[in-house]
């Protein structure tokens, strides 16, 4: 396997992660957030609003921009 294989493999694991993440939480019998808890949570500070947007840029960066 080339390095660039593992890589995807890799993304392609924390995807799936984040998704089996994501029903969980909207499943009503554990206490795990559903992902619009957190970004609510998260959008609440001023510290948060950038991170969100820093982070948004740099995958905009490394992603989008060719």
């Amino acid at each position: 396997m080339s390095s660039h294989n593992i890589t995807v493999a890799g993304f392609c694991a924390l995807a799936l992660g984040i998704v089996g993440a994501e029903v969980a939480g909207r499943s009503a019998r554990t206490s795990i957030p559903a992902l619009s808890q957190v970004f609510t949570r998260i959008m609440r500070t001023r510290t948060g609003r950038v991170g969100v947007l820093v982070a948004w840029a740099w995958v905009g960066l490394h992603f989008f921009a060719k």
